[in-house]
């Protein structure tokens, strides 16, 4: 699709709330998205702003035409969640750098996925395993989804999404489903994605909660918590064995493995003093992933030092953790980040 539209900056004010920037012209895509276009909304502004009326910590805005955008505001932190993709796409506790990057080059168009936070793969994770013209990671993260509540509790916000099959999406994925992806903030981020299967065959699903984690430098941090464990690498042949693990991890060049693992993950940060932690649950794989430097630079929703400045820690069904959703069945993935002291 031939689109002109502006990218966006998200920045961390000094108050903890993000604002919003656009940034002008258009650079880029941001790869096989397929023939989804995504193009209608399932709720207005209109109906969004009346479904969160009378609670404060909520304010819809719409950082480029035709895409809403949620802003967050709890005691204790603040974050940004688009109705497209349901996609988390900033957050950080109060006073602190942001835990999750966004590319400055990132874009909003229908149909697209914006380059970093929390895009949600469904229901296949990397290239379709059969079709390489269907999109990748699936058509989840590049739809627009139903907003079914915001509420608030104490210092916890809560917001509840819907996405269900429509043409566009049959024609990608047979299969009758419902998912369900609830978003909470406090002084940790949490996201569940629930799958259930609304139909009458059985089928097996892929997923990621494809986490972009804010770092100093890449340089400069380490990870533990897959030490130890078995790794499908992604960047040799399909036909390799499982490599062992037998260090904590350093990122010293481009990375894509799915760790066989149900382990959370460390992320220490020496630029910033921190460690960045990501639990996990309903997960058995754990992708970690970088383009380092060559990568970067053919990316065209990043910029070419944009390697830098993340690493990718997510909860996956991923290789051959594929669960299998049988007739009313469901399955539930789920991710909570937070901070810890260095």
């Amino acid at each position: 699709m031939d689109r002109s539209s502006g990218s966006v900056d998200w920045r961390l004010e000094s108050s903890g709330e993000f604002s919003f920037i656009l940034l002008f012209p258009l650079a880029g895509d941001c790869g096989n998205s397929g023939n989804l276009t995504a193009t209608t909304m399932s709720q207005s502004i209109e109906d969004l702003t009346t479904l969160l009326e009378g609670k404060p910590e909520f304010a819809v805005t719409e950082p480029e035409p035709g895409f809403p955008v949620i802003e967050v505001t709890t005691p204790v932190s603040a974050g940004t969640v688009a109705l497209h993709g349901a996609q988390v796409l900033t957050w950080a506790p109060t006073e602190h750098p942001p835990v999750l990057y966004v590319s400055p080059k990132a874009k909003m168009v229908p149909g697209q996925p914006v380059r970093g936070g929390v895009p949600i793969c469904w229901p296949w994770f990397s290239a379709h395993p059969e079709d390489p013209s269907k999109p990748s990671h699936g058509f989840a993260r590049t739809r627009f989804w139903e907003l079914l509540s915001g509420d608030v509790d104490g210092k916890v916000v809560t917001l509840v999404f819907r996405l269900v099959p429509d043409e566009e999406t049959k024609a990608l994925f047979s299969h009758d489903f419902e998912l369900t992806a609830t978003i909470r903030m406090a002084d940790k981020l949490r996201i569940g994605l629930k799958m259930r299967n609304t139909g009458d065959d059985v089928y097996k699903v892929s997923s990621a909660l494809h986490t972009y984690l804010s770092v100093g430098h890449i340089d400069r941090i380490q990870l533990e918590g897959v030490k130890g464990s078995h790794y499908i690498d992604q960047l040799t042949s399909a036909e390799e064995e499982d490599v062992y693990q037998e260090k904590n991890l350093q990122i010293k060049g481009e990375v894509d493995r799915i760790y066989k693992s149900m382990s959370s993950v460390l992320i220490r940060d020496l630029d910033r003093h921190r460690s960045v932690f990501v639990d996990k649950a309903g997960s058995r794989s754990t992708v970690i992933w970088n383009p380092w430097k060559e990568k970067s630079k053919s990316i065209k929703d990043l910029p070419d030092k944009g390697y830098q400045e993340f690493v990718c820690v997510e909860a996956a069904n991923a290789g051959t953790d594929k669960p299998t959703l049988s007739p009313g069945s469901s399955h539930t993935i789920q991710t909570v980040i937070g901070l810890r002291p260095l």
